[in-house]
């Protein structure tokens, strides 16, 4: 029973850094925009086929086909911005008019995807000859660490542009005060257009990684991960994407734990109860101030 347990909180440690990465996206989108997301894990599954298309054509490692899918997801994220985010923050409620529109263009890729590659489940031939290291009395998959790695990387990039960067700091500026960052000259709607395209791109690496934690992908994988996305921001934090890293690796751990001694069906379950009394001790979440 130890032996199960350590490997389940470091597990869920691993793969919680991935669902941090996917949350990060999320928060950093909706803090500077206040646009609701609602398409966030549908960009993820685009992603996860695209990795899929490029290993099957070209036989590239997920690794390598990063250097094709962070540009190319940058770009879409750009681009959907422009076509879709301005009109949507002139309405007059713009989170329930994003929800909505996201919501259609959630179903639009799904449906897309499906018509190209069908509902049968999909997966990479495993790319690593060996499938588990044994450290001490922990079994530790070879791609949950590399997914890891990756998304540390990702994490620790997102982190220092916005901390250590002026686009980054006026981004965060953007967050805390929208309003008061353009009585001082700053052009939002571009910074906007840079977040959202970083967000899609954290969405786009979490969805090329997934392809190591999980065995297959489907088009209807989406809304499982855009769900989770919107509970790790819950438990970090609205708008702060160094919270939605801590809510990832909690979740991550709830979610493992929880099928040591349940069934691995009710781990969704409790993860949302420890969301529910989460909100209800700390409404503003882990790492967010009042």
């Amino acid at each position: 029973m130890v032996e199960l347990l350590v490997t389940a909180i470091v597990s869920g440690l691993l793969v919680g850094m991935v669902y941090g990465l996917v949350g990060a996206g999320l928060n950093l989108i909706f803090g500077v925009m206040r646009v609701v997301n609602f398409a966030h894990g549908e960009f993820l599954m685009l992603a996860a086929f695209a990795t899929y298309w490029l290993n099957g054509l070209l036989g590239m490692d997920p690794l390598v086909s990063l250097s094709v899918v962070v540009p190319l997801f940058f770009g879409l994220g750009v681009g959907i911005y422009y076509t879709t985010v301005p009109r949507l923050l002139r309405a007059e409620d713009p989170e329930t008019a994003s929800l909505l529109a996201y919501f259609g263009v959630a179903l639009a890729f799904s449906g897309g995807v499906f018509a190209v590659w069908g509902a049968e489940p999909r997966g990479i031939p495993y790319p690593y000859e060996t499938a588990f290291l044994k450290v001490g009395m922990v079994y530790l998959p070879v791609g949950r660490l590399v997914a890891f790695a990756v998304a540390l990387v990702g994490a620790m990039a997102l982190l220092y542009f916005l901390y250590r960067t002026y686009l980054g700091k006026a981004l965060r500026a953007t967050i805390q005060h929208r309003q008061a960052i353009q009585l001082c000259g700053v052009n939002t709607y571009r910074l906007s257009a840079l977040a959202f395209g970083i967000g899609i791109v954290l969405a786009g690496m979490a969805g090329t990684v997934i392809l190591l934690v999980f065995p297959y992908i489907s088009h209807a994988m989406g809304i499982g991960y855009t769900l989770i996305a919107f509970v790790v921001i819950m438990l970090g934090g609205l708008g702060n994407p160094l919270g939605a890293l801590a809510g990832g690796l909690l979740y991550g751990l709830v979610e493992n734990i929880s099928t040591v001694f349940l069934p691995a069906s009710m781990s969704p379950v409790i993860a949302f109860l420890v969301l529910i009394v989460i909100i209800m001790v700390r409404p503003q979440g882990l790492l967010a101030r009042t």
